[in-house]
Order: structure tokens, then sequence, then C-alpha cells
């Protein structure tokens, strides 16, 4: 069971105090009515004379009760053992009677017209505590009743953000029909169109990019023909260079493709992601050697994570050849990668020297076929977009800085997990 969210207490909170108030006024305009003016007056003649008969005896109380202007409806008087009048004035229907022993130990019986209030009886607060106790039911039950709705839209809207268009809102609404139920039918309706619409562009990425495949497999066997005849070299070469270029593209869109999917839809095992950082260093430094730079690592201790170890190497590949191809010649790429102990988390820093990015780029550079100014021949904008996707299904995140010598640093922050559950959950 999850806990009440904050929409719950503060509905609670108002419930509460809307209905105690009303029922604390209710009790006051009771209590205000039942009072009398002569009450309190009365109340402390009472108290004096039971005094006087016990520390002063029969004539000093007799002397209080004849000063005492009483008003025409009360009436105190002081009974011996026999019921007799001592002193006071006679009672004939007494409201209220309290045996005691006068200062000459006889046994008197005070009666008076007049029950005092005594506010220390607890039976007295017993209809306020009732009262308290039921408006918190109550209002518990109409803050229940209007907020868990509302967690369980969160929660769906939480899972159509992750790519699980199969959840639906309104079953768990049972047999409500209110306007948040119809909230929760119009919720499960945009997820099934959201659904139909994330099918339609996959289906048309993979169409696309079949249809493209099949004449560029024909043009590189056709290439291969063509190039006995000697005359059409540098005609060929481009036609190649073309063609591997077409290749390229369509293999990124396979994968930006697969990469729409649900986190849980891809295949995930152990990979220890330290040693698979070095493979693609060593790989890298073969191309950072033609425009004489170098990619240097900075190892960690090893970090095992259940992933998909062919994502996550196209994701770091792609952003460290990246970075290979803007720093500036002569300079070192830096892979750097530490292990958080606490958090369970490894974070891998990629750091180049280059040109940087403009500041308004930063977060659009991970967006499909975004290029800087004076690209248009480098890449197809889709390695970076490939590795943000590919972080975010693995429950991780990634971010672009500019470093304050210059250069640009991709930070990439993976979790390390025991099953698939746990990544979902990251």
């Amino acid at each position: 069971m999850t806990k009440p969210s904050l929409l719950f207490w503060k509905l609670f909170l108002a419930f509460w105090l809307a209905t105690t108030l009303t029922f604390l006024a209710g009790v006051g305009v009771l209590e205000l009515s039942s009072f009398r003016p002569g009450d309190p007056h009365v109340e402390a003649i009472l108290a004096s004379e039971k005094r006087l008969l016990e520390q002063f005896g029969v004539e000093a109380a007799g002397q209080l009760l004849t000063v005492w202007e009483h008003p025409p409806d009360e009436a105190i008087g002081v009974y011996d053992s026999a019921g007799q009048l001592v002193v006071g004035l006679p009672v004939a229907q007494p409201a209220y009677e309290h045996l005691l022993t006068s200062k000459e130990g006889l046994a008197l019986t005070v009666r008076s017209t007049h029950a005092p209030n005594d506010h220390g009886r607890p039976w007295r607060q017993i209809p306020l505590i009732i009262g308290t106790i039921m408006s918190a039911l109550f209002s518990g039950y109409m803050a229940y009743y209007l907020a868990w709705p509302l967690a369980h839209l969160r929660r769906a809207m939480s899972d159509v953000a992750q790519g699980r268009f199969e959840t639906r809102v309104k079953p768990a609404m049972g047999k409500r029909r209110d306007e948040i139920a119809d909230l929760a039918e119009e919720c499960d309706r945009m997820a099934n169109q959201l659904k139909v619409l994330v099918e339609a562009q996959q289906h048309l990425l993979h169409d696309i990019s079949h249809e493209l495949r099949s004449p560029l497999t024909r043009i590189q066997a056709a290439i291969g023909l063509l190039r006995q005849d000697a005359t059409r070299g540098q005609m060929l070469e481009r036609i190649e260079r073309e063609s591997e270029r077409m290749d390229t593209l369509i293999e990124a869109l396979l994968t930006l493709a697969r990469l729409q999917g649900r986190p849980e839809s891809i295949e995930r095992e152990p990979v220890e992601i330290v040693e698979m950082l070095a493979m693609i260093v060593e790989n890298a430094q073969f191309e950072a050697g033609i425009k004489n730079c170098r990619v240097h690592l900075q190892a960690c201790p090893p970090f095992i994570a259940c992933v998909s170890g062919e994502l996550l190497y196209r994701c770091f590949e792609n952003v460290i050849r990246n970075a290979v191809r803007y720093t500036r010649a002569g300079t070192t790429v830096l892979v750097w990668a530490q292990v958080n102990a606490e958090a369970n988390r490894l974070s891998v820093q990629i750091t180049d020297q280059g040109p940087g990015v403009e500041e308004d780029r930063l977060q659009s550079i991970f967006h499909p076929f975004e290029r800087g100014a004076g690209d248009a021949s480098v890449g197809f904008g889709l390695g970076l977009a490939i590795a943000a996707r590919a972080v975010q299904m693995h429950g991780g995140t990634i971010s672009a800085r500019n470093a304050v010598g210059g250069g640009l640093i991709v930070e990439i922050n993976l979790h390390s997990a025991r099953s698939l559950h746990d990544i979902t959950l990251a």
C-alpha cells in the first residue's frame, strides 16, 4: 500500500477542520443556551456553604444563607438526618444533594434547586471526543475517495511516459461515475492513440529502412562488376562512398527505431562496463591517430550491470567517436570512469578539447538529426540521439556541458542492477 499523498493530507485536513469547527460551533451554541446568569453565583454560595459547615459549624453556615440575596427560582437548604430543615430555604424538589459532616459532628445534607456544572467529570467530554473521531473518519474517507483515483492517474501517466502504452486506468475506477472517471477514460483513450501513433512511426521507419536497403544492395553489387572498367574508377568510388553512407544511415535508423520500444523489450545480460570502455577506447585510438590525437581511459574498479551490451557499446562508441571527431589535432580525449559505491552508480565523463557547443544547444544535441552549423557533411546527427535513448532505456542519465578551458563534457550515469526488474524501476 502506497503512503498517502500530499493531496490526500490537504483534503483530509480541510474536511476535518470544516467538520470539527462545525461540531464545536454547535456544542458552543448548546452550552450558551443552557447557561443562566445566576448559576455561577449559586455555585459559589454552595461551595462556601459546604466549607463553612465543615470548618465553622451550622451557625456560621446559617448566617451566610441569611444574608444571601437569592434569585427567585433558586434556593439552598441544609437538612439533618431526620429530614428536618436546619438552615436556609426549603427545597421541595432538589436538583442537587451533598452529604457532609459539620464541625459539630452532625450528619447533614445540603440541597439546592440548582445543579452545579461539574467540568471535571469525563462523561461531559465524551460527546466532544466522539464528534472529533467521527469527523476524522469522515474526513479520511472523503480525502481517500478523491485522492486515490488521482494517484492511479499519476502512475498511469508515468507508465505512458516510459512507453507502456497498454496501461489502462478506467478498470481501476470500478463503478465510479463522475468527472474523475471521465478523466480516466480520456487518459486511456490518449494512451491508446499514442500507442497507435508510435507503432505507426516504428513501422514507417522499418519500412523505409528496408525499402532503401534493397536497391542499395543491388547498387553495391553493380559497383563490384563495374570496377573492372578502370576509366570509371573515380565515379565508382563516389558511388561506393555514397552507398556506404546510405548503409550507415539505414543502420542508424534501424537502431533508433528499435530504441523507441519499451525498456523491458530489450534483452539484458551481465556486462562489465569498464572492460567495454577499454575495448572501445582501444578501437577509437586508431581513428584518433589519423589526426594525431589520443584517447585516454582513466579506469576505475570493475562495474557489472545487467544491460544490453550491444546498445551500450553503440552508446559509448558514438559519444567517444564524436569527441574524437571534434577535438583539436594533437590533443587528448579523456574518458574518465568513477564508481559511486554508496549510490551503486557508475559515472562516465568523455571530455574533448574541441570548440564546444552553444549553451542553447546542449540539450538539443541529443535529438535526432541535430547537427551544428557546418556539419552537414559529417555524420547524420543520429549518434548522440541513439546514445541518449540507449542510456534512458537502461534507467540512466546523459547530459552535456561545456568545459571551463574549452571543449565538451558528456556525462553518462548508469546504475548497477542484479535483475531486469531493478533496472526497469531505476
